[in-house]
């Protein structure tokens, strides 16, 4: 098929679409999945964890403890999680791990919950599960006065949805153990998400813009690692019109239900357009591929 092509658009008033591509769970985990398939980002977040987690994890816990009490903040479906709490127990093999998880999405609960089925035989993992958001699971706490804390806390791409991210990373790093640490993956700041939202922000539904971490954090007196993960994801199928998948990948971009079909013409072609300048993405092949690199942020105790 021939990839479609659009003429130089001026930018000019729009009116934006209205409804997120989160509000409904179900089609966002389907764009999501595609997401997952036309992308290397588990790999790359995979080669993360392999290279740098264990010395980042070797430190957490504190001595004469028996047991390590991990958070995972938006862990989805789990499979990174494993990945992390593998590292975690080979570098602390005497200790017991319990694995609290805070994950929205009943779909991704349920997959989860079968994929603790299938590979914690043999682990010595419990795990406790919060069908909740981060600001339902902050809330909760703090109307039963919890004061438990964590060895360590992830927060895997989960940024993006909450009211604050200065707030969010405020607190839960105030539920760091003694020596503990938090982990946030995150958008790069020289991806082609920063620059499609730095972009389109007022016409996505989201209105959201990338905050500056290093900036933020050195703010707020947190002492920080960045680390950047080279990420692609092959949009092709974007440019072909009527493609099922490319308008499930385009409501991912853009954080729009049904962008395609309820944006503005003027708005997709623009968005279109954009997607293939070198800020977004580079033509390698014959395949359009856009760059989604991420950064890992380590923040210390």
């Amino acid at each position: 098929m021939e990839l479609l092509t659009f003429p130089n658009c001026k930018k000019t008033a729009m009116e934006p679409p209205k409804k997120d591509l989160s509000s409904d769970l179900s089609q966002y985990v389907k764009s999501f999945k595609l997401f997952l398939e036309r992308s290397n980002e588990h790999e790359c977040m995979e080669k993360f964890i392999d290279e740098n987690l264990p010395d980042i994890v070797a430190s957490i816990g504190t001595k004469g403890v028996s047991s390590l009490n991990v958070l995972g903040v938006g862990s989805g479906s789990g499979k990174i999680d494993f990945e992390i709490l593998g590292k975690i127990q080979s570098k602390h093999p005497g200790l017991s791990i319990h694995n609290e998880v805070v994950e929205p999405n009943p779909e991704q609960i349920s997959s989860y919950k079968e994929l603790v089925k299938e590979k914690s035989q043999g682990l010595n993992i419990s795990f406790t599960w919060n069908q909740i958001s981060s600001e339902e699971y902050e809330k909760q706490r703090k109307e039963r006065n919890e004061s438990k804390k964590f060895d360590f806390i992830h927060m895997i791409e989960i940024l993006y949805y909450v009211e604050s991210v200065h707030h969010t990373i405020k607190y839960f790093h105030s539920l760091l153990e003694t020596n503990g640490e938090l982990l946030i993956i995150y958008a790069s700041g020289n991806s082609g998400w920063h620059s499609l939202q730095k972009r389109f922000a007022s016409q996505f539904p989201s209105n959201s813009l990338f905050p500056d971490f290093r900036k933020m954090l050195d703010e707020m007196g947190m002492k920080h690692r960045i680390y950047e993960l080279s990420s692609d994801l092959d949009i092709t199928e974007c440019f072909i019109e009527g493609n099922k998948n490319g308008e499930l990948l385009m409501d991912f971009l853009t954080e729009t239900l049904q962008f395609m079909k309820t944006a503005p013409a003027d708005l997709k072609a623009e968005v279109l357009q954009y997607l293939r300048q070198p800020q977004c993405s580079r033509e390698e092949n014959g395949k359009i591929i856009f760059n989604s690199n991420l950064q890992a942020i380590v923040v210390d105790c």
